[in-house]
């Protein structure tokens, strides 16, 4: 009965966010021209979106490079946590409620042998790296727009994340410390072990530069990302300055929270157009813009991450089981 009603709910929440995407959908279309909207995409100059997608895929090497750091080991090489995170993007590219987190952990759990909760505690932290540098570059760059009343909700929405954030960071610390060695009254259950090794995994002491090599990897992630927009936005002769670029990337990464259906259409779309849109772009360039922007990273994303997964399957592989003999406490830093 447990198990039905838990499939219930997320059957309920999947509808829920394809509900919001047919709605965001329709409001990034309702005032474009779709004939000069397809024609803006036909006519896109090839040169500058292969050039987006090469920055693309460099884009996530930073961010798998950023993970294997987190995670600290020394059992997989660079490679295998790229594959790894196009893998759990590409799951969300094409299912409901992100699994592809959850998977890319289930993955260095097994691959690793590590604790699954540890593997699940350092995509969080990859995740946090993300929604703090963004909320500083959307904090730096929102200048360059004009005023609206969703970009102040969403600048709040950003704040408050970042705010809760510390404050989980800071209650897992103190749990770990008091808890004190982690070989000491292991818990029982399943769960309960992820439970507990995830809160030791974000309360272990990361270090000013452990901290500072995360920061640097994330805010080279999304300079390039910037960048990459900058290339779109010329394929359509959109000129952004960087600033703009930095402006409409971070309104597009943080605006995709919003529940929607797999691979954020229908919202990605909206704030393609909103943002734009403050920046005195027209309808139908931007919602060209925000269809090819999310064609650079969606296709290749989706084609090598879906490479990936049926390699792992061709090789009898797991693909959604965490390592059920993990390896021991003393794998857990702190």
């Amino acid at each position: 009965m447990q198990h039905l009603s838990g499939n219930r709910g997320k059957a309920l929440l999947a509808l829920g966010g394809f509900g919001l995407s047919a709605v965001f959908l329709w409001l990034a279309v309702r005032n474009a021209d779709l004939d000069a909207v397809w024609d803006a995409l036909v006519e896109a100059r090839l040169g500058f979106v292969l050039l987006a997608v090469l920055a693309f895929l460099i884009v996530y090497a930073f961010q798998a490079l950023r993970w294997q750091r987190i995670a600290d080991t020394t059992r997989l090489p660079l490679r295998s946590f790229y594959g790894m995170l196009l893998g759990g993007i590409a799951c969300n590219n094409v299912l409901p409620v992100r699994i592809g987190e959850f998977l890319r952990a289930g993955w260095l759990s097994r691959d690793a042998s590590m604790p699954g909760g540890r593997a699940f505690g350092s995509v969080v932290l990859d995740r946090i790296c993300d929604i703090v540098t963004l909320t500083a570059f959307f904090l730096v760059s929102i200048q360059v727009a004009a005023s609206a009343e969703w970009l102040l909700r969403l600048a709040t929405g950003a704040l408050i994340a970042v705010l809760l954030i510390a404050g989980a960071l800071v209650l897992a610390r103190m749990y770990t410390a008091r808890r004190g060695d982690p070989a000491a009254a292991r818990p029982r259950g399943r769960l309960v072990q992820i439970l507990v090794d995830t809160i030791r995994m974000l309360g272990q002491p990361i270090g000013r530069r452990r901290a500072a090599i995360w920061i640097s990897l994330s805010v080279c992630t999304w300079t390039l990302s910037s960048f990459a927009a900058a290339l779109v936005g010329r394929s359509l002769g959109i000129e952004l300055s960087a600033l703009d670029a930095v402006f409409v990337t971070s309104a597009l990464a943080l605006g995709v929270a919003i529940p929607s259906s797999p691979g954020y259409i229908g919202t990605y779309q909206w704030l393609g157009v909103a943002a734009l849109g403050l920046l005195d772009v027209p309808a139908e360039q931007a919602l060209a813009f925000s269809i090819l922007m999310q064609a650079c990273w969606y296709v290749p994303t989706t084609l090598i991450g879906g490479a990936f997964i049926a390699v792992r399957t061709l090789q009898g592989r797991p693909i959604y089981e965490v390592d059920s003999n993990p390896g021991s406490a003393a794998e857990l830093p702190g």
